[in-house]
Parts: C-alpha cells; sequence; structure tokens
C-alpha cells in the first residue's frame, strides 16, 4: 500500500505522545531559543518556540520534572510561526559540545 493508500484513520506516528508541559531551551549556530514542549514521545516534540526560517537541525534541552535535563541532536520536521517539531537523533552527555 503506497502513501496516498494509506488508510486517514490510521497514526502516522510510531510512538504515542504525552501532553506535558516543560521548559526548554533550543540551540542553533550558538544562538538560544527559549521553548516549552507542548507533547513529547520517545522520537520528538512538539515545541512552542520561533526559530529563523530554515532552520534544520538544532541541540534542544528539556528540563525534566526529577530536576535534571535532557539534551539531544534533533531534526526540525516542521515551522509554523510558534511551533516547532522535532525528531530526537543522537542524545548527549551532560559535557558534549553541541
Amino acid at each position: 500500500m503506497g502513501p496516498s493508500q494509506l488508510d486517514p484513520g490510521e497514526p502516522r506516528r510510531r510512538h504515542s505522545r504525552r501532553a506535558i508541559r516543560l521548559p526548554a531551551q533550543l540551540t542553533w549556530h550558538g544562538q538560544h531559543f527559549a521553548a516549552e514542549t507542548e507533547n513529547i514521545s520517545p522520537g520528538g516534540a512538539l515545541l512552542n518556540a520561533q526559530l529563523p526560517a530554515g532552520v534544520t537541525e538544532v541541540v534542544a534541552e528539556i528540563e525534566l520534572r526529577t530536576g535534571r535535563a535532557v539534551r539531544v541532536r534533533a531534526k526540525v520536521r516542521w515551522q509554523r510561526p510558534s511551533q516547532v517539531g522535532i525528531e530526537f537523533g543522537t542524545f548527549l552527555t551532560p559535557f558534549e559540545e553541541a
């Protein structure tokens, strides 16, 4: 079955998402952008944030409720004026450079 033949009721995502608001920061070429998650899954997140047009990759730092943060290289899959959809790539240790 080709992409145009998929059942419109069938979910497109590989992972289910959880609605949760967590503070975050996106970094692109040394510039930092404040963000907040709208929802998150093991494979990516929807964030409330504004990035310059044409950004394709960022480092996302998401603060967890445990007080720790997760840093991950991520692909920007889409942008709207105040939202960004990212797909997680490589998770980084606290000491790795973006």
